[in-house]
């Protein structure tokens, strides 16, 4: 009995590389996602090309078969355009700033280049379909200035079917091995065991929770406190799912620093008996060798010859035989055999089981982990994408699209323009005057005060394709790139910029709008995204199941909207704090006004309410303010109860000043009182378990500052979702206020105090943000009579 032959199906780009693999990390390598902005360039060509020719077709659907070893591989891809003459001639279009740089690369060696591959590819396949032998061309547009240039491709089909024999016999290899990685993702599904003998109160009913939203094939937005053990519990049900489909899990934090609590889960995966591979992604600029992260052969050893190096060393396979994959892996094969340590993170993307990396990869413009959320082989669906600390999804995905140029940083950046080399000063001292004065040509008129503007979007569009041409050169001139170096820091800090404007040029886009800031020594023009819900459903489109939790996701209907998931189809579940009840006192103080109109008389009343109470218990507290002005305002008021002393955070602390506070409190030698801001270091992300931190006082919510900006904000959200008071100020204020309250009791024998100071606690538009075991069936209930009387007894418990 013949058995049938496995067929799989590969899209043309991923088939067409070269066998073994060549090049170096750089702009004009064929390897990766094609850019976004080539797309614009292509459909203009075409329909060019469609007006001047009846015979030219454009987007060819094309398709062809191989068989070798048992399987049958079938690559499919869409030609850009073909002429149909006699004979036909094949083009493809490509788009780059740089036109001479890429023919140069395209005609040195067109078995060694992907785009050669791609091209030569189509035209095989028309010759293997009509026996005529087709002429290739590519047509290279500049991006920068529109001017184009052709180049001819001979297909040589002996020296192509040469290279297809060693191509076919790669993906037989490739193939056995993602069949060999999917059964052992399977085998580790059938035994995936949960990692504790006693799981803690809820959490069965937490994966419980993911296993029907999962069988709904829904998204999921999970709210879940401390100490529920919910990262173990989302983490179990998820990445079982994923394994038993042979695929894997994508779980995103929102810094780098955060990734610890997914790394240990893991690790408790793997000492139950779990063969789980984890891959943990550092950030480009902690991780390079250089004192620049540039990608370009020219001025870094470890992106030249990068694909060639890692082929030759089977970096990859040695990469495969690590359960853990961290930093110093990565830095050490790099340094070993001169190869990009941040490219080797994403290149082992694919192996790894659980890859844990920042919300940059996955949500940002330019998402570094495009490549690794194709289907694979001998997979099924997606991979499942876990979203740690999603009350922070909407604001980060805002801020990737709302950047600004200020002419004081841009003015700044003259001493650094100074340190170039001697021949590239005038050039560069001419580019920083341009953007000053293209940001100064924002300004209407002479009011002092921010207004909103339509951007002058071809004013900054000329000057982005002058700081590009100048870059071009400025590397091309093989000068040693400094760290910080001047002419790299006022290109990259313009295209952000410009890259954004395409959004707001938008009449659709209502989300976005600019304002012009003026101040005494110049001003700073800004985009603001108010909504980024459109571009993050975009990006769950790689993913077959989607889970976000926090510890603040109420109310839930917001956070849904600003993520971009389907409200009426996402599942949506909050779970208690499973520690007893009488182990916390939760007390408001509604006699406290931090209204910015009440704000002086209640600066004394904050203090003498905060002095009173800690002075019942001796002990670490954490005061948390709406603002570092609000904060100094107090502390000039406070004495601190005999035998406290106090600390406070500073603007702008760095990591340094912060471990130093936090090292005072673990010692607890001193009682302890920190004053600290909402939304900072101190009030989310961190652990103060057991003495650490007895107690905290949040000063008010945090309402953004009504300010020009969050006023439009304010009106879009009225506009689109009927709530824009509480989508522009409330929420958010109190997603802030609620995880500086949760810094306190974070295990089961922890005792603590939780305070809130200001009358706005008990409205409803603010208290329905809170946790539902805050409260019994008022937020009154948590309004005391004699407030002293009630902590002292709580203590004396």
């Amino acid at each position: 009995m013949e058995v049938a032959m496995k067929l799989i199906t590969i899209p043309l780009r991923d088939f067409a590389l070269p066998a073994p693999r060549t090049g170096s990390i750089e702009a004009h390598s064929g390897y990766g996602r094609p850019a976004a902005d080539g797309q614009e360039i292509h459909v203009r060509v075409q329909r060019k090309r469609a007006r001047a020719d009846a015979s030219y077709q454009a987007e060819v659907p094309v398709s062809s078969l191989f068989e070798r070893d048992g399987y049958q591989f079938r690559i499919d891809g869409r030609m850009d355009g073909i002429f149909r003459h006699d004979p036909p001639k094949i083009e493809e279009i490509k788009s780059s700033f740089n036109i001479r740089e890429l023919a140069l690369r395209l005609a040195d060696k067109p078995l060694d280049h992907p785009y050669c591959l791609q091209l030569q590819t189509y035209g095989y396949f028309y010759w293997r379909g009509h026996h005529v032998l087709p002429t290739l061309t590519f047509h290279l547009v500049s991006s920068r200035g529109g001017e184009s240039e052709d180049l001819e491709l001979q297909l040589d089909l002996p020296l192509y079917e040469k290279w297809l024999e060693l191509r076919l016999d790669e993906l037989v290899a490739a193939t056995k091995q993602a069949e060999k990685r999917a059964a052992r993702r399977r085998k580790i599904a059938e035994r995936f065991t949960f990692p504790f003998a006693n799981p803690r109160p809820g959490q069965i009913e937490l994966m419980h929770e993911i296993e029907q939203g999962m069988t709904e094939r829904k998204p999921m937005l999970i709210q879940a406190p401390t100490g529920l053990g919910k990262t173990v519990g989302v983490l179990h049900p998820v990445l079982k799912e994923a394994l038993g489909r042979g695929q894997k899990v994508v779980y995103v934090t929102p810094k780098n620093s955060q990734h610890s609590v997914a790394e240990d889960a893991v690790t408790r995966f793997q000492e139950t008996g779990a063969a789980v591979k984890s891959l943990s992604i550092t950030a480009k600029s902690k991780i390079c060798f250089k004192n620049e992260p540039l990608c370009n052969p020219e001025y870094c050893e470890y992106a030249r010859d990068y694909y060639a190096k890692t082929y030759a060393h089977g970096l990859q396979d040695i990469l495969a035989k690590k359960r853990k994959l961290r930093a110093r892996t990565f830095r050490d094969l790099g340094a070993e055999y001169q190869v990009c340590p941040f490219e080797l993170q994403l290149d082992s993307a694919e192996a790894a089981d659980i890859v844990i990396c920042d919300y940059n990869y996955v949500f940002a413009p330019r998402s570094a982990l495009g490549r690794m959320t194709t289907v694979g082989i001998d997979q099924t669906g997606k991979p499942n994408l876990v979203i740690d600390e999603a009350h922070n999804l909407p604001a980060r995905a805002m801020d990737y699209y709302s950047p600004a140029l200020s002419s004081v940083i841009l003015e700044k950046m003259r001493d650094g323009i100074r340190k170039v080399p001697p021949r590239f000063q005038r050039e560069a001292e001419e580019l920083l005057d341009g953007c000053i004065q293209s940001v100064a040509s924002c300004r209407k008129g002479q009011s002092s005060k921010p207004m909103r503007i339509d951007p002058p979007a071809e004013r900054f569009l000329e000057q982005e394709a002058k700081l590009r041409a100048a870059l071009s050169r400025y590397l091309d001139s093989h000068v040693e790139i400094e760290q910080e170096d001047a002419i790299l820091r006022l290109s990259f800090y313009w295209s952000e910029f410009t890259e954004t404007l395409e959004y707001v040029v938008d009449p659709d886009r209502e989300e976005f709008f600019t304002t012009y800031h003026p101040h005494p020594t110049g001003g700073m023009v800004k985009i603001t995204c108010c909504d980024a819900s459109a571009m993050l459903k975009d990006c769950y489109d790689d993913y077959e199941q989607v889970v976000g939790f926090s510890a603040t996701l109420k109310p839930f209907d917001y956070y849904a909207k600003l993520s971009g998931l389907d409200t009426g189809n996402v599942r949506t579940a909050e779970f208690q704090s499973p520690f007893p009840k009488e182990l916390r006192k939760l007390l408001i103080i509604p006699q406290i006004s931090t209204r910015y109109a009440h704000r002086e008389r209640n600066y004394a009343k904050i203090a003498d309410a905060i002095q009173r109470i800690t002075g019942l218990r001796r002990g670490n507290y954490f005061v948390f303010f709406p603002s570092f002005e609000f904060l100094e305002r107090v502390v000039v008021l406070f004495p601190p109860p005999e035998g406290f002393t106090v600390l406070r955070q500073e603007r702008g602390m760095k990591a340094s000043g912060v471990e130093e506070i936090l090292g005072h409190l673990r010692a607890r030698s001193v009682p302890t009182i920190v004053f600290a801001v909402q939304g900072g270091s101190f009030s989310e992300g961190m652990d103060y378990a057991g003495e650490m931190v007895i107690g905290a006082f949040v000063i008010g919510p945090p309402l953004p500052n009504y300010d020009l900006e969050r006023e439009q904000m304010r009106e879009y959200y009225q506009r689109q979702y009927g709530a824009g008071f509480e989508y522009a100020y409330t929420i958010p204020a109190m997603a802030k206020a609620i995880q500086a309250a949760g810094r306190v009791i974070r295990s089961e024998t922890d005792r603590g105090l939780i305070v809130l100071m200001d009358n706005r606690f008990t409205e409803a538009s603010y208290s329905r943000s809170m946790p539902a075991d805050w409260f019994e069936s008022d937020v009154a209930d948590l309004v005391s009579d004699s407030i002293l009387r009630d902590v002292a007894e709580f203590w004396a418990r």
